[in-house]
């Protein structure tokens, strides 16, 4: 019968002793004993030994204590290339995870330093050839409070050889650094942005705050966890609280909003152009564009959408790094919105009929400039249209923040009672409209279908205001004479023509208010839609 035993001996001299057995008889039977691969576990001096070995030398533990000394400074150990250090090459200490390193020099070192260095809060690891945390475990119980770990330049090429220190192990770290490691340099050049690569390190690291030297962004998971896995589940568990659909924080906010995207939305799918007397001469606008495909999509199986249209000057500050690029991305003034930002767009279409493709959220808000603002969030859906007519849906959020029009302004001589101040607009794939499809028992506030079907004299000019509604007060244009202007304002009540549209007529029929209100009525079906009065702010 032949087989093997392995044991451990307290010391070097208790090994050579037992190897120089080698060679005896026991039961007419020849004993071979070997240490581990046949090499010395120990030199004389304490030094390095195989894998699987353990540290025993009270030599090589003071050799490692001087090590971290060398390497300690006000509560950060800087473990990084320790291959190199010249105190433990001298001792031939081999650093933990190198290959022949033995199997505890982590642990070693750790608990070493804890006992030497209890305010520890920062240790860096980099320039160690690691490819997996499991030899330096041991961190998480000899330093549990830990609060910075940096492991650059490292071989880690697996998320799951992250998790011997994941924040069920470390739960107070706030910053991690695993740049130069082939798990994040791989994920990057194979999906173009570190997006992917930081969602995972994030699942194991829940609580940094910080990785790679870049703020986490905040997890937003509305109270649900893990609860909704796609849209395209057939019973998805309920909500903490009702869908409502649109808000308003009152009426007139209500009105004024409702109006103003019913009008911005028709001239942005029909004539962009035009837009740029809506926009202040100091509004800014930007665009990005979501590239990933939405749950609903993934859901049915389509793939990737062609958004080589947008990409060009998207301002995704996810994917766009450089500071430059996110500054001549950004668009300043009305010209430059609409030249550069609006009217490089593709051709789209708002079906501003059907009230289900949109969620509108508006309310009044002082504070961000001299006048009360309107700040408007609208989720929907459009259709870009392509040139050989095909139709393609997609998803888009946009936010705008709008103030009254200064009297006299491009804004107000053209039509438009308010002035868009700031303006952001996000595209996504297509993900449906559920997400904001109010409950059945909610009195539902009406959005864009009511103000198209309703007053909207932007689509229909036979619904312009009704003759002999009140005119708010008007400042005289620049060159007009008293008598002219009290003319403009009549010309006003009795048409519902705005101020700058009443001049006009009134320069046609040669100042004569009757000739005037004869003028707008043989012309009504053909007046522009911005020569009508509009809702004001109240």
């Amino acid at each position: 019968m032949t087989g093997f035993v392995s044991f451990t001996v307290d010391n070097l001299t208790q090994a050579k002793a037992v190897k120089a057995l080698s060679g005896i008889r026991f039961k007419r039977m020849k004993l071979l004993i070997k240490t581990t691969a046949d090499d010395t576990i120990l030199n004389s001096s304490g030094g390095a030994s195989r894998t699987g070995t353990t540290v025993s030398s009270s030599n090589t533990i003071e050799t490692i204590r001087t090590f971290l000394r060398s390497r300690y400074n006000g509560g950060f150990l800087n473990l990084e290339n320790m291959s190199k250090d010249e105190i433990l090459r001298t001792a031939r200490i081999i650093p933990p995870g190198r290959s022949k390193s033995r199997s505890d020099v982590g642990a070693v070192m750790m608990k070493a330093a804890a006992e030497m260095f209890p305010d520890v809060t920062t240790i860096s690891l980099a320039s160690n050839g690691l490819t997996s945390l499991e030899p330096v475990a041991a961190i998480s119980k000899f330093f549990p409070n830990l609060q910075n770990l940096s492991l650059k330049d490292n071989s880690i090429s697996n998320y799951k050889e992250l998790e011997y220190l994941s924040t069920k192990k470390l739960p107070n770290l706030r910053e991690l650094i695993l740049m130069g490691n082939p798990i994040r340099e791989r994920d990057i050049e194979k999906n173009k942005d570190d997006i992917a690569y930081r969602s995972e390190v994030t699942k194991i690291f829940t609580s940094i705050s910080i990785l790679d030297q870049l703020p986490v962004a905040p997890k937003i998971s509305f109270g649900l966890g893990n609860l909704v896995k796609d849209v395209g589940v057939t019973s998805a568990p309920p909500l903490p609280a009702p869908i409502k659909g649109n808000f308003f924080d009152n009426p007139e906010t209500q009105s004024m909003v409702l109006e103003f995207l019913t009008r911005y939305l028709d001239m942005f799918d029909t004539n962009r152009s035009m837009l740029e007397h809506a926009y202040d001469s100091n509004a800014t606008f930007s665009y990005s564009v979501m590239i990933q495909p939405s749950p609903l999509q993934k859901s049915k199986g389509k793939p990737t959408e062609n958004w080589s249209a947008y990409i060009p000057q998207s301002r995704n500050l996810l994917r766009i790094r450089d500071l430059g690029q996110r500054t001549t991305r950004l668009y300043f003034g009305s010209q430059d919105i609409i030249q550069q930002g609006l009217m490089k767009l593709p051709d789209t279409k708002h079906d501003l009929a059907d009230a289900s493709k949109f969620c509108i959220d508006a309310w009044q808000t002082g504070g961000l400039l001299p006048a009360v603002c309107i700040y408007i969030m609208i989720h929907g859906e459009l259709q870009e249209v392509r040139r050989n007519r095909e139709v393609i849906l997609k998803s888009f959020d946009r936010s705008f923040i709008i103030a009254p029009a200064p009297p006299n302004s491009s804004a107000a001589m053209h039509g438009w009672k308010c002035v868009i101040v700031s303006d952001q607009l996000v595209f996504r794939g297509y993900n449906g409209s559920l997400a904001w499809k109010p409950d059945e028992e909610i009195n539902v506030t009406p959005g864009m279908a009511a103000a198209v079907a309703g007053a909207s004299a932007f689509n229909n000019p036979s619904l312009a205001p009704v003759p002999g509604a009140p005119v708010a007060p008007q400042v005289p244009m620049k060159g007009t004479t008293p008598e002219q202007h009290a003319k403009a304002q009549e010309l006003q009540k009795l048409t519902g023509l705005n101020y700058p549209y009443a001049l006009q007529c009134l320069m046609a029929s040669g100042w004569d208010v009757a000739k005037g209100v004869a003028l707008t009525n043989e012309n009504r079906a053909n007046i522009p839609p911005d020569a009508w009065q509009q809702p004001s702010f109240r």
